[in-house]
């Protein structure tokens, strides 16, 4: 009888069991995703292989810069063109180009009002590659966004795109107090930035148009 007994509760213990398995189970597969594999890191993880992707693609992208102020209304607009086929790189914005062939800088500043442009001045060659300047880049961004105390706190903010806030007060932080940054998935281009500085000074660029196709003619400045 005893024995019988201790079958029983054993019985009875693993069917227990069996039941939680199933249960827990259940529940996992029911729970979103961000819930089963939540990890803190993993947004700012994607925007910086957006970020190292877009300084590898090759792309025309057209669209129109903004920098205004809430506090005086001011604003100032330009047209904003980036023609990258790397490791050349052209991007022109209020009246001005700045750009890389490789290992040599190229800047073509704004003339002042009613005056001819100045000439393009060609760096000299044998400062840093494209690709160490990009690597640079991106392993200042990786520096902000992960570790055990990143200077931004990112979120993803739709298909292609993140959000960054401030997580404490910086001099150096290069994105203000907020920022969001927009990719195309397709060709990697950026889409959208929007920058916001302590004092209501915000800076947009917004992309109307992509191109794949890079000319010899596009990366003239």
């Amino acid at each position: 009888m005893r024995a019988r007994r201790s079958t029983l509760v054993g019985g009875l213990a693993l069917l227990a069991w069996t039941a939680l398995l199933v249960v827990t189970a259940v529940v996992e597969i029911r729970a979103p995703d961000h819930e089963r594999t939540h990890d803190p890191a993993a947004p700012a993880e994607a925007l910086i292989d957006a970020w190292a992707r877009s300084r590898q693609a090759t792309f025309v992208t057209t669209g129109t810069y903004e920098r205004r102020s809430d506090v005086t209304g001011a604003a100032i607009t330009s047209e904003d063109v980036v023609a990258q086929r790397p490791p050349r790189r052209l991007h022109r914005q209020l009246g001005g180009v700045d750009g890389r062939d490789d290992d040599r800088l190229l800047v073509c500043p704004a003339p002042p009002p009613d005056e001819d442009p100045a000439p393009c001045q060609l760096g000299p060659p044998g400062g840093a590659t494209y690709d160490e300047s990009t690597a640079r880049e991106v392993d200042g961004l990786r520096s902000m966004l992960l570790g055990p105390d990143p200077l931004y706190a990112v979120r993803a903010d739709g298909d292609g795109c993140y959000r960054l806030d401030l997580r404490r007060p910086d001099p150096r932080a290069p994105f203000g107090i907020e920022a969001s940054f927009c990719f195309d998935p397709a060709s990697g281009a950026p889409l959208s930035s929007r920058v916001r500085y302590e004092g209501g000074v915000e800076e947009r660029v917004v992309v109307t148009d992509v191109r794949t196709e890079v000319t010899d003619d596009d990366l003239e400045p």
